[in-house]
């Protein structure tokens, strides 16, 4: 089968969630894929132009950039000119017209459900060409149960079109107990010796202002670490409660320094409302360090019972457990402990395995346009 990919959201100095999962997914089809031919769409520049991918791998390079009116017209050319069998977008860019299959990976709707977060442009786009390439789609593929069940909710697709492949942890993020290397990265970021950690960008459903308020709020004297850029609000609150000298801000932390962040930090916490997997809290946990997070959306399905909750709408709430998080060392063992564990069950080759038995599932159901499928 000839399948075609979109990686273009892979960027130098960008690797969000969604692209690590691309990413994940790539490295995992090197030795699963080799039965079929894949074609990846990218970028000039891209970061993927710097690996050496095997015969059946093919990077494909497109002007448009991810997210914009011009890929809904080159996208289909490309398909086209390399005879796909199956496209697949696994974010939610896709067009609306496509000379072949199509599956879309639907990470959350955060898109459509808090559209008060987006520009008019963001909203037109998910509503009518998101919205529109999801119902064409032959299957859907998300990263937990809890967004299967919000594209149900809002979509009204059925939930045998969707199928659940969990993110992956990747065997780069386990415990750093290199000390010299641990001070090296220290230095390179100008850390402070104890901190907490929140690895977030800054958008209004991560909850960062409302975890600041809960920081100062609480008797925490450990220095509150934000790897997100510098901003002037949350300063401010930070200064009406006296605590500006503790709030540091990260430049963009670099994925192989990741695990040592991870490893050197007293406490990760993770705010957020709204969330389709939510990564950070999975890999911090593999590094065995103590996570706080919000019991909202999935994140109690990812991370399980191995974590300190709290209410992301109550800063107190948030207030307490981080104070719990950093003074009862008995639960930090405990945690620390049955965290490593669980982490340890989230697999990219799984993901990529699953994603392959979708990609096949598609090629037996011929040219019929019906979605007669099971659920991974």
């Amino acid at each position: 089968m000839r399948i075609a990919i979109d990686a273009r959201m892979i960027r130098p100095g960008s690797m969000h969630g969604i692209a690590r999962y691309v990413y994940q997914l790539l490295k995992g089809l090197v030795t699963k894929g080799v039965s079929h031919s894949f074609y990846v769409l990218i970028n000039k520049g891209s970061p993927l132009e710097q690996v050496q991918w095997p015969e059946h791998i093919r990077l494909i390079t497109l002007k448009s950039q991810w997210i914009s009116l011009w890929e809904q017209k080159e996208i289909p050319m490309v398909l086209r000119k390399v005879k796909a069998d199956l496209f697949h977008a696994p974010s939610f860019v896709a067009p609306m017209f496509v000379p072949c299959k199509m599956i879309m990976t639907i990470h959350d709707l955060n898109h459509m459900v808090l559209p008060q977060f987006y520009t008019f442009f963001h909203q037109f786009y998910y509503q009518v060409i998101v919205r529109n390439s999801i119902k064409k789609s032959q299957y859907i593929l998300t990263v937990s149960n809890f967004s299967k069940k919000e594209i149900v909710r809002t979509l009204g697709l059925s939930a045998e079109k969707i199928f659940v492949t969990y993110n992956g942890v990747s065997s780069l993020y386990q415990p750093v107990l290199d000390e010299q290397y641990i001070q090296y990265v220290r230095d390179i970021y100008g850390l402070p010796e104890k901190f907490i950690l929140c690895v977030s960008n800054n958008k209004p459903h991560k909850n960062v202002h409302q975890l600041v308020r809960a920081y100062c709020y609480s008797d925490v004297k450990v220095p509150l670490v934000l790897a997100c850029p510098v901003d002037r609000s949350l300063i401010s609150i930070a200064e009406n409660y006296g605590k500006k000298h503790l709030i540091y801000f990260s430049k963009f932390i670099e994925e192989q320094h990741l695990p040592a962040f991870y490893s050197m930090t007293d406490l990760f916490v993770y705010p957020s409302t709204y969330e389709g997997f939510g990564l950070p809290p999975l890999e911090a946990l593999s590094c065995g360090t103590p996570v706080v997070v919000a019991r909202s959306s999935s994140l109690p399905e990812v991370v399980g019972k191995h974590a300190i909750f709290a209410n992301p709408y109550d800063f107190k709430a948030i207030a307490d457990a981080l104070e719990l998080g950093i003074k009862d060392q008995g639960l930090r063992g405990q945690l620390r402990a049955e965290g490593l564990a669980h982490a340890r069950k989230f697999s990219w080759d799984k993901m990529t395995e699953q994603t392959l038995g979708v990609y096949e599932q598609c090629q037996e159901q011929g040219d019929c346009e019906q979605y007669g499928v099971g659920v991974i």
